[in-house]
């Protein structure tokens, strides 16, 4: 064997370990690209969940829960992908943010909720303290008070048909007409009502009136739209008024059938809905 040969060899062995080790290290990357985010993939559960329950009343102390730990994991699973471990950086991005915003709704609706309750009691406390003095003019006394509650507007008591006077406000039911499909494609209906807040502070409807929906004795289901029916605002609801100020709300539900349906609007906290608006409408 010459020594051309064996130098030919060796040239042609360091070649094929070069380009070994060269294909090794293209196929690192590919090694290292990872899976999904997991803590992306909970996070935005958790986030949905909290969402979700972030507009029902006393429930959403659970939704600040589930946003909370949403937006961590959300937290801990862009950090995983910016550092090239794992994939999946819309989803814990769209989880950090779907957290954060049920975490901002829940405590608006708890903070219009405590509002609303102050204002309750502080309406009764004035009441609670006027006594009479020893020795004093009944008659007198009688008077001031009649003088006060014609001053005052008096929530009736027992049902009103379609318009009436409740506690804090002064409802209208306006309409209640067949609408869009919801987003399970089920049929809805769209009822309008009118308001005066008669309070002494600001207020929305949401947080100072509770309006149910019957059909064959049930309550339905508040209808949620992709693409929204015309004259439908979703945050028509939460819209805060003055004193004395007039809006209008409207409200998806969803349908069971075609058969009539019975709207009834009562203070939001009341012991016995002594005082009601109510009305019954034929969707045929």
């Amino acid at each position: 064997m010459s020594v051309n040969d064996s130098d030919e060899r060796n040239a042609s062995g360091q070649i094929a370990h070069s380009g070994a080790d060269q294909s090794g290290t293209a196929a690192q990357p590919a090694e290292a690209k990872g899976h999904m985010s997991v803590c992306g993939i909970v996070g935005l559960v958790f986030g949905v969940v909290g969402l979700a329950l972030s507009f029902i009343p006393i429930i959403n102390n659970i939704a600040a829960v589930f946003g909370l730990i949403g937006a961590v994991l959300g937290i801990i699973g862009l950090v995983g992908v910016m550092r090239g471990k794992r994939t999946g950086k819309a989803v814990a991005i769209i989880a950090i943010a779907i957290s954060v915003a049920s975490i901002v709704i829940t405590l608006a609706m708890q903070a219009a909720a405590s509002k609303a309750i102050d204002d309750a009691f502080s309406e009764k406390a004035p009441q609670s303290t006027q006594q009479k003095e020893p020795g004093g003019d009944d008659s007198k006394t009688k008077g001031e008070n009649s003088d006060n509650d014609a001053d005052e507007p008096a929530a009736a008591k027992g049902d009103q048909d379609k318009e009436g006077d409740l506690r804090d406000m002064h409802v209208t039911i306006v309409s209640a007409v067949k609408s869009g499909n919801d987003y399970n494609g089920k049929p809805t209906v769209l009822v309008t009502y009118e308001w005066v807040n008669q309070t002494e502070k600001n207020g929305s409807f949401i947080a100072l009136a509770d309006a149910k929906v019957f059909q064959n004795g049930r309550s339905l289901e508040l209808a949620m739209y992709i693409d929204n029916p015309q004259g439908y605002d979703a945050s028509s609801s939460m819209t805060a008024l003055q004193p004395k100020a007039k809006g209008t709300v409207t409200e998806g539900y969803v349908l069971q059938d075609d058969s009539p349906i019975t709207v009834e609007v009562t203070d939001l906290f009341s012991l016995d809905d002594s005082a009601k608006v109510k009305h019954t409408f034929d969707l045929q």
